[in-house]
């Protein structure tokens, strides 16, 4: 699953790209996103490898695999950026394409 991330965050890459190349393609990239971000909520409900690796007693926490770290890093990362899409479709803030 953690490959299948990484291959979402080419695809959102290749999206992204796209767009700078169009500007007219801003509604596709956001539907597009959207789908990709989805896929990586679901893919990190739905992990079925070891989620949590060895337990550190001086910070009383447990660290994630990383497997399943790359998951749930590709998901924050890739909402953050539905987010700037949505500001820049609404007209909000246009940052992301600057």
């Amino acid at each position: 699953m953690s490959v299948t991330a990484l291959l979402l965050d080419a695809a959102a890459f290749g999206t992204y790209w796209l767009q700078t190349q169009a500007a007219g393609l801003y509604v596709f990239g956001v539907i597009a996103q959207g789908v990709i971000t989805l896929a990586l909520l679901i893919m990190t409900f739905t992990y079925k490898g070891k989620r949590f690796g060895w337990f550190n007693f001086q910070t009383w926490a447990h660290n994630f695999t990383i497997r399943y770290a790359v998951i749930v890093l590709s998901l924050i990362v890739n909402a953050v950026v539905l987010f700037l899409y949505v500001l820049n479709v609404t007209g909000t803030n246009s940052l992301i394409f600057r």
